[in-house]
């Protein structure tokens, strides 16, 4: 089977993803009985002329399209002057039941097995699905305090649809779902997810103004993404050479990447089909903004000097986006070229704690192995910002991120990130403590980070033990097929 190309693997797998103001997930149930009329649905999405679930070439035309009328826009004082591009994309994916039903269907239509044996030692964190996953391995709460649509009927499939605005993107979800035979052949999900009530979706959008590209917490989300040679720009890929990385990171491959120490799986034993594929990490966390600002508000216990000092330090970067490697002291100034070109050698633990989010998840030392580890997160924020003169009454209320993650292999990856570095108080050394932004203590114990005075040294109290301020309310694991496979392998005639 021929490896990567941008016409076969679909469009949200690189580091800027979907164009997007808001995006939709959709999540649905195969019904059963109606498993090869399904098979035969999904073939509809991939063929013809119409091209229903993008590539990334698709998608990268969209971004030049983009990018052209961002351009001509800033030499335009007149706001009614300046174009409007509309754009609009659609993924799907399928849970480790879904390829089940998948191949139930398959079989009655006299077609090829999927040949899925074999996922429990190749990837055996997908196979088992988030929900005996999470609470497992990952600290995360207990499925049943988990929002109802990630605990009532089966997930078997994601939609997710992307675009300039909620039109659109409704109207490309209903038509997507009318190809899918909605609802004889695939159905909703019994449960909804706050603050929609609307049952078997989650709605994103991009938070207004100023705090564009920035989520609850206040900070510029979607930075240090993972750069591929052949879909990034040459410039894009001299300005961060750190993050340069191999395509097998990403994407399935013959040849996969090399595994992190006590990885307990086998990626060799993949069917050939997955090639160009993905493994998608889905979950909605929710944000405590009040719980965030009672803790930053404790700068002066922390050594800090300022709120904003001390959310910079436990994040690894001020709101602007400057890492606190390179800015130690306060935000770069308006105008400031973003340079993410750094190494945390010789950066003291005062102005950058080991601890730190982005430090925690994204080390940067040198060698091949970290670099396996890294994601394509493509999530966008949900909820109503909040306001502190006026806090919400309505306990379903909430906002958050709906984070989603891509990657060759989870155990390499998602997994190796959430369990061995944001959980772990002692990494990357001992005494670090949690991450203060992802980390997750047992049974949902309190987070402690360890703090430095200037002399380097311990700062205690610091802090002390905190609650979480992002609580995990649901999730699941999807594959992302190419689109070759969806043509040939999942969907039949």
């Amino acid at each position: 089977m021929a490896e990567f190309n941008g016409d076969d693997v679909q469009g949200d797998l690189f580091s800027r993803g979907f164009p997007k103001f808001n995006e939709v997930y959709y999540f649905f149930h195969i019904t059963s009985g109606k498993e090869k009329e399904f098979s035969q649905k999904v073939k509809m999405l991939v063929s013809g002329e119409e091209k229903h679930i993008s590539s990334i070439n698709k998608v990268l035309e969209d971004w030049k399209r983009v990018d052209a009328a961002a351009a001509k826009n800033r030499t335009i004082d007149d706001p009614a002057q300046k174009e409007w591009v509309s754009t609009v994309n659609a993924l799907i994916a399928f849970s480790k039941p879904g390829l089940d039903s998948i191949q139930t269907g398959l079989t009655l239509a006299g077609r090829p097995s999927l040949d899925l044996k074999y996922l429990n030692v190749s990837d055996p964190t997908f196979d088992m699905g988030m929900a005996d996953d999470g609470p497992e391995n990952l600290n995360d709460p207990p499925v049943d305090s988990w929002d109802p649509l990630f605990r009532t009927t089966t997930i078997d499939g994601l939609l997710k649809v992307g675009g300039s605005d909620s039109k659109i993107i409704n109207d490309k979800l209903e038509h997507l779902k009318r190809i899918l035979g909605h609802p004889q052949v695939i159905t909703d999900i019994e449960g909804n997810s706050p603050p929609s009530l609307t049952k078997s979706m989650l709605e994103g959008h991009t938070r207004p103004g100023k705090h564009h590209g920035h989520e609850h917490f206040g900070f510029r989300d979607g930075l240090s993404q993972p750069l591929l040679k052949g879909i990034n720009s040459d410039e894009a890929l001299q300005a961060d050479p750190y993050m340069q990385t191999d395509q097998n990171v990403i994407t399935v491959s013959s040849k996969p990447p090399e595994l992190q120490d006590g990885v307990e799986a086998d990626p060799t034993r993949r069917p050939l089909w997955m090639v160009n594929g993905s493994f998608l990490a889905f979950r909605k966390l929710e944000q405590d903004v009040p719980r965030w600002i009672d803790l930053v508000n404790k700068f002066q216990d922390a050594g800090c000097k300022s709120p904003d000092h001390l959310g910079a330090k436990l994040m690894g970067r001020w709101p602007s986006g400057a890492p606190v490697a390179k800015f130690p002291d306060e935000d770069a100034p308006p105008n400031t070229p973003f340079d993410n070109n750094f190494r945390y050698k010789g950066v003291s633990k005062y102005n950058c704690p080991f601890g730190a989010h982005i430090r925690k998840v994204n080390p940067r030392t040198d060698g091949g192995a970290v670099t396996t580890t890294r994601m394509i997160r493509n999530g966008i924020p949900y909820g109503t910002d909040f306001d502190p003169a006026n806090p919400p009454t309505d306990p379903n209320d909430t906002r958050g991120l709906l984070f989603a993650a891509y990657q060759s292999c989870l155990e390499n990856s998602f997994q190796f990130v959430q369990k061995s570095w944001s959980n772990s108080e002692s990494f990357p050394v001992s005494k670090t403590g949690y991450d203060a932004i992802s980390g997750q203590a047992k049974d949902g114990g309190l987070l402690n980070i360890t703090l430095h005075d200037e002399d380097e040294g311990h700062l205690v109290p610091g802090l002390g033990q905190f609650r979480e301020s992002c609580t995990m309310k649901g999730g699941e694991y999807f594959f992302v097929p190419s689109i070759s496979a969806l043509r040939n392998t999942l969907g039949c005639d």
